[in-house]
């Protein structure tokens, strides 16, 4: 693209995934029928490093360079990049290292309980073993009936357990409400319900700790095929003049890159959207912000194992 907003070249694919058809060299990109997202990145001056755009149905990443003629600016290069089903997959990951790490943590704890365990029992303090030993027993439990008592979705509940085991360890609480009911859905709708909760919950647990809240809740409901799912967190809550935004662009408190936060929000929005539903955010009654997801085209009631018999 020139200087002056003129674009020079414009690749098959890129011509793709900005949604523009017929013959664009030598127009600007002012005169295009472009998203305002797409278009204020083409139009901004400034130098762009793995920038998170939310397009549609994709999850892209823009770079840009600028080409130098004897130490001035002539042009400026735009690569686009769909990451949609590469993040997708490294969110599901990420769940999965999620519920592994829970359980690499909980087998060291275990060893040290052990160790206090035959401590105690070398000194013949066998009713301290035995009080012990009920404390243990009774805490596991409470977390993991917490859960499945409103979640039958073992992907889902297990994917639960993980993110309350991992968020405690911040010293954050999180809770599933009371009157959450969730139960066995099919794989594709577990998965794509695991992404999002996923997602959201890490945003509010590191949204919270960076204000020093305690405390994240979660919300799960299956209702005539349609999963509605939220979040709220006790962090900064989210800026009124972004809450526009903050989807669409892949806002995020942390920086927006590859890896960061930004493209997990990103991404929820484009699960949600492919499954007809949405994502909102607004503020919390007592503070924070409250994250809402609808995704719809679910089914229940499937066994595992099933779709393939």
């Amino acid at each position: 693209m020139a200087d002056d907003g003129t674009i020079t070249v414009l690749s098959d694919s890129a011509r793709e995934l900005i949604g523009l058809d017929g013959d664009v060299e030598g127009r600007r990109v002012d005169d295009l029928d472009l998203d305002p997202a797409i278009r204020g990145l083409l139009t901004d001056d400034a130098e762009i490093r793995d920038h998170v755009v939310v397009l549609g149905d994709r999850v892209l990443v823009v770079n840009r360079n600028p080409v130098l003629e004897r130490g001035r600016r002539v042009a400026s290069v735009t690569t686009l990049r769909d990451r949609t089903e590469l993040l997708a997959l490294q969110s599901e990951l990420s769940a999965r290292q999620s519920i592994t790490n829970t359980l690499r943590a909980q087998t060291h704890e275990f060893h040290n309980q052990l160790h206090t365990i035959s401590g105690l029992v070398q000194l013949g303090e066998y009713d301290e073993v035995s009080r012990l030993i009920g404390t243990l027993s009774r805490r596991r439990a409470e977390i993991s009936d917490a859960v499945t008592a409103h979640v039958e979705d073992p992907a889902v509940a297990a994917l639960l357990i993980a993110k309350t085991s991992l968020a405690a360890e911040r010293g954050v609480d999180l809770r599933l409400s009371g009157d959450s009911d969730l139960p066995r859905l099919d794989p594709e709708s577990s998965t794509d319900v695991g992404t999002v909760l996923g997602n959201l919950v890490d945003n509010a647990v590191d949204a919270s700790v960076s204000v020093g809240g305690t405390s994240v809740e979660v919300t799960l409901h299956l209702d005539e095929a349609t999963v509605r799912l939220g979040v709220a967190d006790t962090g900064p809550g989210v800026p009124p003049d972004r809450v526009g935004e903050i989807f669409r662009r892949g806002w995020s408190s942390k920086a927006s890159t590859v890896e960061g936060r930004g493209v997990g929000l990103a991404l929820v929005q484009v699960v949600c959207e492919r499954r007809g539903g949405g994502v909102t955010v607004r503020a919390g009654e007592t503070g924070g912000a409250v994250f809402e997801a609808v995704l719809k085209g679910v089914q229940s009631g499937v066994e595992q194992g099933a779709e393939a018999r």
